[in-house]
C-alpha cells in the first residue's frame, strides 16, 4: 500500500488551520495593552479591623488598581505597569477551554489565576479565583 504523503499533508492542512484558528480566538483578542477602568469587591482583608484607616487604604488600593495596565503579548508574555513604570513581567497561559487566564511572574513567586468573564475587542473582565470574595477587574483597550 502506497500513501501519497503530499496529498495526505494537503488533506490535513485545512484541519490543522481550523483547529489552530479556533484555539487562538481568545489569544488574538487578549493580545494587547489593557487599562483597568473599574474594580469590584475591593474590601479590607480582615473585617474585624474595619475602621476609617482601613477605608482610606481601600480607596488608595482601588486608585492604584485603576492606574494599572496589562500588556498581554501574542507570544504569551505579559507586563504589568502602573503609569509608565513596569512593576511585574512574566508569562501567561489561557486554559484550553479559554475560560481561565493564569499569570506567572518571571521570578515565579507570583502566580495569579482569573476567570475570563467577558472578552471582546472593547472589554476584558477578569474575576480572581481562590478567594472568598472574588476581585473583579474591568479593562478597556489602551
Amino acid at each position: 500500500m502506497h500513501i501519497n504523503l503530499k496529498k495526505f499533508f494537503y488533506c490535513l492542512l485545512p484541519i490543522s488551520l481550523l483547529v489552530s484558528s479556533c484555539q487562538n480566538k481568545t489569544q488574538k483578542l487578549i493580545a494587547k495593552k489593557w487599562d483597568c477602568v473599574q474594580v469590584e469587591n475591593l474590601a479590607p482583608i480582615d473585617k474585624s479591623f474595619n475602621n476609617p484607616k482601613d477605608s482610606a487604604i481601600a480607596v488608595q488600593t482601588e486608585a492604584a488598581l485603576k492606574a494599572l495596565s496589562w500588556t498581554l503579548s501574542s507570544n504569551n508574555t505579559y507586563q504589568c505597569s502602573i503609569g509608565e513604570r513596569t512593576t511585574i513581567q512574566g508569562t501567561y497561559e489561557i486554559t484550553p477551554d479559554e475560560k481561565t487566564l493564569t499569570l506567572t511572574s518571571i521570578t515565579k513567586n507570583s502566580i495569579n489565576s482569573y476567570l475570563i468573564t467577558s472578552l471582546s475587542e472593547f472589554e476584558l473582565t477578569l474575576t480572581s479565583t481562590g478567594t472568598n470574595v472574588p476581585l473583579i477587574l474591568h479593562f478597556r483597550p489602551h
